[in-house]
């Protein structure tokens, strides 16, 4: 029996109980933190150091320490000085909570400040306040008011970064307060479950990713075959329905249950266990592809807190790109590639250098070229200069995922997925194994970490060149696709 929940344990109480057990019964069985997951929350430090500029004079209570009876000792004493406080940890009963930010008020009350660095108010924050709200309460603190401080994904940087301009900060006291009384029955029933001999059995279900994507999954979900009902394109929580009645593979999904085109076309490929090919379909599409052939993709990465001028929390910025260009049918491509290379805004020297080399004629391929359209549009938005070019050759633009998305071609190994990631491999056989760097999330963490950290020279050099690697693999993939597509027979 655990002495105390902490606020996130008591969330993960309210998204499984199955999850709760776990974290207390057999926490060396779940996976550790993802790369990906980390990222966010190193975002939400960054955003968390920058809301205690809010609140000038705050003193930080046993920071970088998480040793329990400590921080109690220490919040005890930290309150006596009627300043703002930050990680204050209380505890009462079985709760057990740090606060963000804690304020005093008048003569003995005090109001709470939860920071995130999402960019609104999410129904989770007003439970992790509430917990909060609780203990504090019953540790003898009087809570007037609870806060959530969020990003302002309007705001745009110009010069030193303003965090009255760039942190909204919501007044959510009325909400938390309805939510309050029922603290008590979920920590009841949390200890209960803490308690078991044997983890409750729960389905898996819409909670296994809300709020939050549950470390579990791999766990929970293995036993699912290939091609399950949840790979379905776009079925959304019927899928969960259908595993609760006993359907597993969507080939076994009842004739009863309404599905689209492109659903049929998936459980035809699962049953046939073979690509499902429309060459008409494929062949119009490739009639749209003008040579020169310029085959682009970008890698971004984005920041809570802006790290350029004219730019808003979040927003995608390209820092590098390959260029295929294939001049006539035939011809071999040749490779054009930018790694930004300094903590300077990139955007001017990708647009200089894409204008150079997209020309004034051929096609322009991007596997979801909305994205590559929207990366550059932005872009001429902030450096105008570009904007009469980019708007005579936007035109040429082509999306590769569009035969995909339409499911022209389908192939059972894509599960559900029109990624390329998926159809690379599926279509050519070819993929992204053995690659350091294989995808856009890794390569985003490991640009920020090699640019704006303190790696060694060797280590930015190999880490560069991964990168280069990868991002030309994306390009090269995309002639590929074409090529496989130009070559499919019916």
């Amino acid at each position: 029996m655990p002495t105390f929940l902490s606020k996130s344990k008591y969330l993960a109480g309210l998204q499984c109980s199955k999850l709760l057990w776990y974290y207390y019964n057999a926490k060396e069985k779940i996976p550790a933190v993802s790369e990906a997951t980390q990222a966010v929350f190193d975002q939400g430090h960054v955003v968390g150091e920058l809301a205690k500029r809010l609140f000038p004079g705050g003193i930080e209570v046993a920071k970088d320490d998480f040793d329990f009876s400590h921080v109690l000792s220490q919040s005890k004493e930290a309150i006596k000085l009627r300043k703002p406080l930050f990680e204050a940890g209380f505890k009462y009963k079985s709760a057990y909570a740090r606060a963000d930010i804690l304020v005093p008020v008048g003569k003995d009350q005090w109001d709470i400040f939860e920071v995130k660095s999402s960019t609104q108010v999410k129904n989770v924050n007003l439970h992790d306040l509430a917990i909060q709200k609780y203990t504090y309460n019953g540790a003898g603190l009087r809570i007037r008011r609870c806060h959530v401080i969020y990003v302002n994904n309007q705001y745009v940087r110009r010069g030193p970064i303003d965090p009255k301009k760039l942190l909204i900060i919501e007044d959510v006291s009325k909400d938390v307060d309805d939510l309050v009384p029922e603290v008590e029955g979920h920590l009841n029933e949390m200890t209960t479950t803490i308690a078991l001999k044997r983890s409750p059995e729960i389905s898996i279900g819409l909670q296994c990713s809300d709020p939050y994507d549950c470390p579990m999954q791999d766990i929970c979900w293995k036993f699912l075959p290939a091609n399950n009902v949840l790979t379905l394109y776009r079925l959304g929580s019927k899928a969960f329905e259908l595993l609760d009645q006993g359907v597993m593979k969507i080939v076994d999904i009842p004739e009863s249950i309404k599905l689209n085109k492109s659903q049929k076309i998936q459980i035809e490929a699962a049953r046939k266990r073979r690509a499902q090919i429309n060459k008409p379909a494929i062949d119009d599409f490739l009639k749209n592809l003008e040579y020169p052939l310029h085959y682009l993709d970008f890698e971004t990465f984005s920041a809570a807190i802006p790290l350029f001028d004219y730019v808003r929390p979040y927003q995608q910025i390209p820092f590098q790109f390959s260029l295929h260009v294939i001049e006539k049918l035939g011809a071999k491509p040749v490779h054009h590639s930018f790694l930004a290379d300094g903590e300077q805004d990139p955007r001017p020297e990708i647009l200089s250098r894409l204008k150079d080399l997209l020309g004034t004629r051929g096609s322009i391929v991007s596997y979801n070229a909305a994205f590559e359209r929207a990366r550059i549009r932005e872009s001429c938005e902030v450096y105008p200069k570009y904007s009469p070019w980019w708007e005579k050759i936007e035109g040429r633009m082509v999306d590769l995922l569009a035969p995909f998305r339409a499911f022209y071609y389908y192939h059972p190994m894509q599960e559900g997925s029109a990624s390329m990631k998926v159809v690379l491999p599926a279509l050519t056989g070819k993929g992204y194994e053995g690659m350091a760097v294989s995808d856009g999330g890794t390569a985003s963490r490991e640009f920020m970490r090699v640019t704006f950290g303190n790696p060694t020279s060797a280590e930015r050099k190999k880490v560069r060149s991964q990168l280069e690697r990868y991002c030309a693999r994306d390009t090269e993939g995309m002639v590929e696709i074409v090529k496989s597509l130009s070559n499919l027979k019916d």
